[in-house]
């Protein structure tokens, strides 16, 4: 059993191509711009970052500063120095007012408060030992602290989202200095030791929306450039390539359908125009090809007409002469059968005897012979006169059963009809006669003695069907396909090989049967008998314009 291939989708070539650009750009473009997007994020995050170093080393040198110079007087009743906690009692009575002793640590704190106060950033000192409360360190502090003691580490930065709010977290390590050794007398603060951290933060929400804005920009401009590439390409390819295609597709089917004068005009300069050449040479070459083919079909066909008419001029002088020469032929060969008979009412001589039935057994092959010829040359020159009359055709099987029961007999064969009722159709009598008596007589001929001849009628309906069936050595393949010709003949059964009749009973049988526009046929099994079966309307539509005959086929 041959598969079916599976449908696939048909797809137009500019669908096709939409979808390779597609394939191409999108992954491509699509991977730049989210390259592009994190090394945007990226710069963003490390200007950020140098923005921290930057104020983080301008706050330590401020400090250095101020520590350096043993801290900074600052007046009292100033708006910068106002809720400022003092950790030295060592006021300055001037002139201008009184000043108070400002420590790095404080300016620090007024630096970031004042940052702050501008939504800018803060920043603030953390402690491993805080003489301020306010400055010990937070969790991320702590982290920080434990990194830059244990790890070694220079910096620590973090951003940090909280609800809705981004911040920049970043921490740098604190060292003890000579200059701090003058405030902080404690045990733990030694030259070079880590004794806090800076921490500043800068609100990062301003980045994330720049980051966002910049991230839809590039987003549009990515869809901008893939429609713009798309659909310029595609503009492109309608016009150097769909167009002139379609241009050719439409010149082959005006040629397909017969326009063999269909031209094509593309003027690409390029490949298609020289293919739209080679298509308009081609469509000159067909039509050339084609004017000459029906020039010369016209002349064969003139030729065959002429040639027809003078076989159907032959074939007609044949038909009369064969019909005339038949009825000439049947006057003296009716003679000779009555001289033959009267020699052997009369013939007492055993050996002349022999001589006369020989005589009256060729005479009688003879006659047989000339008498289908009359036939079939009357029914092929529509010479042949019918008679439809509705008759049972039950009634004219039992007629020939009896007139050929002698004939079965001295053969060693029987005769039996199965299932013949009446059935009534319309036909004529002799004329199925005459078939029913050929197909029994070659059934009776060709069956071994001691075998059955077995008929059967069917109605069905709109016809009815006739079969005779035989126990003989069957008929091959090859031969079924050629009884019915004129003059095919079959060895019978006790012919030692020898073919017996003329060869034209079946052929006259065909011929009788389609012209009651009916059909004929014969199957046969190797080695175990033949049925011959014929098919008869029930009613004739025209019987002056009998039906053509129906394919063969095998019985069921």
């Amino acid at each position: 059993m041959v598969s079916t291939p599976p449908k696939r989708l048909a797809l137009s070539l500019q669908v096709k191509f939409l979808l390779m650009i597609a394939l191409i750009l999108l992954p491509v473009l699509g991977a730049i711009f989210v390259w592009n997007g994190f090394r945007a994020e990226k710069t963003a995050k490390s200007q950020v970052l140098n923005q921290a170093r930057v104020l983080a080393r301008q706050i330590v040198l401020t400090r250095q500063w101020v520590s350096d110079c043993g801290g900074i007087m600052v007046a009292k009743n100033s708006d910068g120095a106002r809720g400022t906690r003092y950790f030295f009692n060592d006021p300055m009575e001037t002139s201008r007012g009184v000043y108070q002793r400002f420590t790095p640590s404080m300016v620090t704190k007024k630096l970031s408060e004042y940052s702050l106060r501008e939504n800018l950033y803060r920043f603030r000192l953390a402690s491993i030992h805080p003489l301020n409360p306010a400055n010990r360190p937070n969790d991320f502090e702590r982290a920080a602290l434990f990194r830059f003691i244990h790890k070694g580490e220079k910096e620590v930065y973090v951003f940090n989202t909280n609800g809705e709010e981004t911040s920049f977290h970043y921490s740098i390590p604190l060292y003890v200095d000579k200059a701090c050794l003058a405030c902080h007398r404690s045990p733990a603060y030694t030259t070079g030791n880590i004794v806090g951290c800076l921490s500043i933060i800068f609100p990062a929400e301003h980045l994330k929306r720049a980051l966002r804005t910049d991230h839809l920009r590039m987003a549009a401009a990515g869809i901008g450039l893939i429609l713009l590439t798309t659909f310029t390409l595609f503009f492109l390819l309608r016009r150097l390539v769909i167009s002139p295609m379609n241009s050719l597709k439409e010149m082959a089917g005006e040629i397909s359908q017969g326009n063999l004068a269909a031209r094509v005009q593309i003027n690409t300069g390029d490949e298609f125009q020289q293919l739209g050449h080679a298509f308009n040479t081609m469509g000159e070459k067909l039509a050339l090809n084609h004017e000459m083919m029906a020039l010369e079909i016209a002349q064969a066909t003139r030729d065959l007409s002429q040639a027809n008419r003078e076989l159907k001029k032959m074939d007609r002088i044949k038909t009369e002469f064969f019909a005339d020469m038949s009825h000439e032929l049947r006057s003296p060969i009716t003679a000779i059968q009555g001289a033959v008979d009267y020699l052997k009412r009369t013939l007492q001589d055993q050996e002349k005897q022999s001589y006369v039935e020989i005589i009256d057994k060729n005479s009688l092959r003879m006659f047989n012979l000339i008498s289908d010829l009359f036939d079939l040359t009357k029914i092929e020159a529509g010479k042949l006169s019918w008679s439809f009359e509705e008759s049972d055709i039950a009634e004219l099987i039992r007629e020939v059963i009896e007139i050929l029961s002698l004939r079965a007999k001295e053969s060693g064969v029987s005769i039996c009809a199965q299932g013949v009722e009446s059935i009534y159709v319309e036909m004529d009598y002799e004329r199925i006669e005459q078939v029913l008596v050929n197909l029994i007589e070659n059934a009776i001929k060709f069956s071994p003695p001691g075998s059955c001849v077995r008929i059967e009628a069917r109605d069905k309906g709109q016809e009815v069907q006739v079969s005779v069936a035989d126990q003989g050595v069957g008929i091959s393949a090859a031969d079924l396909q050629s009884i019915f010709k004129k003059f095919h003949t079959l060895p019978s059964s006790s012919g030692q090989g020898r073919t017996t009749g003329t060869g034209l009973g079946l052929t006259i049988c065909k011929k009788i049967v389609e012209a009651h526009g009916g059909r004929i046929w014969a199957w046969s099994t190797g080695g175990r008998g033949s049925v011959f079966t014929f098919a008869l309307p029930r009613h004739q539509a025209d019987p002056s314009q009998p039906g053509p005959a129906g394919p063969a086929q095998r019985p069921r």
